[in-house]
């Protein structure tokens, strides 16, 4: 019997384990329902970017002033680092998972999400919002519209494209209180949340491969983009703490240059590193969902651009108690013991209920 063939939209091209590993949660959950995934390739606007920053990611000859630049600014080590990374990540997707183009795939059903898919920060992509997908049928999960809001909407008129792409959806999940308010306030219609995939999946069969060595001795986990935890007053908490409980500093994924160790790891070793770490310090929100994942202790610290998904997501499983607004709570908040017990039967009932989501857009 055939399998039915399901594509999948979402931030594809970005060089961020966190959005790989969501990616991968969400493509063999599908799988794991018997369907046939495929990450669904497209050409992104970036009508909202600067044409320096658009430069970045639509790669050509016109990118080699910006990299150029990037190298003079940021310094050989980062650049090699991010280099290696990009490379990493790009042998990673093309082993893990299977490409097609939005424009020739013919589908039984298409998945928008997870991630801030919905967002407008880049432009207006379309496809996001069900157009020009060939699909039988279109539906979200655990989709976010991060900082965008209605009244950036209406500024950059496109309230009723989006509005009316969204009435196209027969099921509508998002990931966040703020999407899904914002959702309501489009479409008249109140979507259902549910976590992130990297939740979702557990990867509990990828956390038992043993083939990947952490770094030795105990270590403390700094999670976060190399443009933030860099300014004096963060670098002295983190230190002082690490120095107090004789903690090497390790940083996976992003480059830090003052922290012990830097680790370009593919994003299935990114959860060893978490795994085995003593402690984890981070400001983002997949720097928290593996620190959940892997019952690690951990201060996260909420910044404004990440409020709406970072800070939902603390209160919705019971961890807020990791929640960090001052950088001297350091030691306070890595010091408070949270309930992995009734944390973790929280998550497996979000699952269930979660799956039960996929099926009901799948099989209703």
């Amino acid at each position: 019997m055939t399998k039915k063939t399901i594509g999948i939209l979402t931030h594809y091209q970005v060089h961020n384990h966190g959005a790989i590993l969501q990616l991968y949660g969400l493509y063999h959950t599908l799988q794991n329902l018997g369907l046939a995934p495929c990450v669904l390739t497209y050409q992104k606007n970036f009508d909202f970017i600067s044409p320096e920053l658009k430069n970045k990611y639509a790669l050509s000859a016109k990118s080699i002033p910006f990299y150029l630049h990037y190298l003079r600014e940021q310094g050989l080590a980062k650049t090699w680092f991010n280099f290696g990374k990009k490379r990493l990540l790009a042998r990673f997707n093309s082993q893990h998972f299977v490409f097609s183009s939005l424009e020739s795939t013919r589908l039984d059903y298409a998945v928008v999400g997870s991630d801030e898919v919905f967002s407008l920060e880049a432009g207006i992509n379309r496809m996001m919002y069900g157009y020009d997908v060939r699909s039988k049928q279109i539906f979200s999960y655990a989709a976010s519209f991060g900082q965008t809001d209605i009244k950036e909407m209406e500024q950059k008129n496109c309230r009723d494209m989006l509005a009316a792409g969204l009435k196209k959806f027969s099921h509508i999940c998002v990931r966040d209180q703020a999407s899904a308010q914002t959702v309501e306030k489009l479409i008249g219609q109140k979507p259902v949340i549910h976590f992130d995939p990297v939740l979702l999946y557990g990867f509990e069969k990828e956390m038992t491969d043993s083939s990947f060595c952490p770094p030795e001795g105990p270590y403390l986990v700094v999670y976060a983009y190399d443009r933030h935890l860099n300014t004096p007053q963060e670098i002295a908490a983190v230190r002082s703490y690490a120095r107090a409980h004789h903690l090497k500093i390790v940083s996976p994924g992003f480059y830090h240059a003052w922290v012990d160790k830097n680790l370009n790891v593919e994003p299935l070793e990114l959860l060893q590193v978490f795994k085995h770490a003593t402690c984890v310090v981070t400001d983002t929100f997949h720097g928290s969902v593996l620190s959940i994942l892997t019952n690690r202790p951990f201060a996260a610290f909420v910044r404004e651009m990440n409020q709406n998904k970072l800070g939902f997501l603390l209160d919705s499983l019971d961890v807020g108690q990791a929640r960090m607004s001052t950088w001297e709570a350091l030691p306070d908040v890595l010091g408070r013991r949270q309930d992995w017990h009734t944390i973790n039967k929280n998550i497996q009932h979000e699952r269930a209920g979660a799956l039960s989501y996929l099926e009901e857009a799948l099989y209703d």
